[in-house]
């Protein structure tokens, strides 16, 4: 592996039925206080699980890196409400649907977005693109999967750079894969976990060896995983699948702009 090579971890869990009350609560209980209350405050079950999941696979991929049982209480929020642990590691988790998403890597910074692909009105959305990128989804062979491409990857890129929605999303434009804004570069990758699904990693790194990991809550196995000490970390260390083999299946892709010749009718096709 080259030496400016960045490794990202990538964990991703998906739910459908509740766990059984005894399960979920062992899971809830290894939440620091506060992290705890809000989980609760959520009122639907899918909200709670979401949360709950997220915060589950960052304890996962934090003690893939050695960080200690109580890593989460050591998080930490910005002025934009966005979570960070320290100068040295980044994560971001992402949630939509039945899915949840935390990417995590040292010495770079990165955002991830996923969304459940679905029907959507697109005058609802028109100041969140350009007009170029309104043209290039309205051409494209699916305008609507165009449409979550785009919106994962503004998404994405916004996480990456730390100040969140404070960034009008219509200044986010892709060229050659990549967004530059306000002297950074974002480098793109369309990541596939399901065919549902639209999902995104941006980073500052410009070389990275990305390792999917995906951990089922619901395996009665990992219920029973060292009860004396609880942690993911062996786990997470085998079956590991790398960049490269998942680029034969599922994965990451390229995302690829479209150039198409600009009118004035934004909207009359999938929507006025």
């Amino acid at each position: 592996m080259n030496c400016s090579e960045k490794n990202i971890i990538i964990l991703y869990t998906k739910f459908e039925d509740k766990l059984p009350d005894f399960w979920y609560n062992k899971l809830l209980n290894l939440l620091p206080v506060d992290q705890k209350e809000r989980n609760q405050q959520f009122v639907g079950w899918q909200d709670r699980y979401s949360h709950l999941f997220g915060r589950m696979l960052l304890k996962c991929g934090l003690e893939v890196y050695g960080y200690e049982e109580n890593c989460l209480t050591k998080v930490q929020y910005n002025k934009y409400d966005r979570p960070y642990l320290n100068d040295k590691l980044d994560f971001n988790i992402s949630h939509s649907g039945n899915y949840v998403i935390c990417a995590m890597g040292l010495d770079l910074k990165l955002g991830i977005d996923i969304e459940k692909v679905q029907e959507i009105e697109f005058k609802d959305f028109k100041s969140v693109m350009t007009e170029e990128q309104w043209h290039e989804i309205k051409y494209s062979e699916s305008p609507l999967w165009f449409f979550y491409r785009y919106w994962t990857i503004k998404e994405s890129v916004i996480k990456a750079d730390s100040r969140g929605l404070s960034i009008p999303l219509q200044d986010i434009q892709v060229k050659n894969n990549k967004v530059e804004y306000d002297n950074s570069i974002w480098y793109l990758f369309q990541l596939n976990i399901d065919s549902e699904y639209c999902a995104c990693l941006a980073t500052n790194a410009t070389k990275v060896n990305i390792s999917f990991k995906f951990i089922d809550f619901y395996n009665e196995s990992l219920r029973c995983y060292n009860e004396k000490k609880f942690t993911f970390a062996e786990i997470l260390s085998t079956n590991k699948t790398s960049m490269e083999e998942r680029r034969q299946g599922l994965g990451v892709r390229e995302f690829k702009s479209i150039n198409y010749p600009i009118t004035n009718d934004l909207y009359t096709k999938n929507g006025e």
